[in-house]
């Protein structure tokens, strides 16, 4: 319906972490004729997901993903891969096909393609391309948590490699889980404006390197160059968002129709 939906996941799979769990989960919906992004971001604990009939998840759980704390979004990725017996033979990644599906079930769209990006390649890709300039709204803490707090990025137009670009996206010091998800939201769209054809082939060999190791995706490579030209388009034209967060929902308790109707009315308006 001249439009390309594809699905951002960041993950947190690592030596140290037991399975993936994309704590990311963006939907970036583009124009097919001027390459305008709209993206939709999902919180990673929204609950009560019913599947749209006919798809692989409805047969597998006819209830839905509906069990409280314990049926979160991010936790489809793990609970599809160990079920991976369970889906159909074609299905390579069941953990990434069943995120899919959910988000589809979430927003009404049909989502053509899926990229699955871990922590490490985040930062490896970051540094690829000389890292990224990113207006810091607030003060945010480098460390944190189980860990003490080393230094931190402060406001203003700061120049971040991929070490504190990583911190910038994914610090939980002192904020909820939507202002990371703001943060990210902002990454992405210095990403978007900075990586020009010159930067993207002066790197490649880095960026392949990161990717090939971190970066999972089911776009065919005959579709690359087509997204890539919409790519370019799309850097001319503001980037419009919207976070399926309080207060516009809350993720534990919401009528779907706040989504949908979102979704429409977003696209409709770009």
């Amino acid at each position: 319906q001249g439009r390309y939906n594809i699905l951002l996941m960041g993950g947190d799979s690592g030596a140290d972490r037991v399975g993936t769990r994309p704590d990311t989960l963006i939907l970036a919906s583009m124009s097919a004729q001027t390459g305008k992004v709209v993206t939709f971001g999902f919180a990673r604990d929204t609950e009560n997901i019913n599947f749209r009939p006919g798809s692989v998840m409805a047969r597998l759980m006819p209830e839905g993903w509906n069990c409280g704390d314990n049926c979160l979004l991010n936790g489809l990725y793990t609970w599809a891969t160990e079920h991976k017996k369970d889906f159909p033979a074609d299905v390579v990644d069941p953990g990434a096909h069943a995120t899919v599906e959910a988000v589809e079930a979430l927003s009404g769209l049909d989502i053509q393609y899926y990229v699955l990006i871990d922590l490490q390649g985040f930062q490896q890709a970051v540094d690829a391309v000389g890292g990224l300039d990113v207006v810091v709204k607030t003060r945010t803490p480098v460390g944190g948590g189980s860990s003490p707090i080393y230094e931190y990025i402060e406001p203003g137009t700061r120049h971040l490699n991929g070490f504190y670009a990583l911190w910038y996206a994914r610090s939980r010091e002192g904020s909820t889980n939507y202002e990371r998800m703001a943060r990210q939201r902002c990454v992405l769209a210095a990403a978007m404006k900075q990586l020009d054809p010159r930067t993207v082939i002066l790197r490649f060999g880095d960026l392949a390197a990161a990717g090939e190791k971190v970066l999972h995706s089911d776009i065919p490579q005959g579709d690359l160059g087509g997204l890539a030209d919409l790519a370019l388009k799309s850097r001319s034209t503001p980037m419009k968002s919207v976070n399926f967060v309080p207060p516009l929902m809350n993720p534990w308790d919401y009528d779907p129709r706040v989504i949908t109707d979102g979704v429409r009315a977003a696209i409709a308006a770009s």
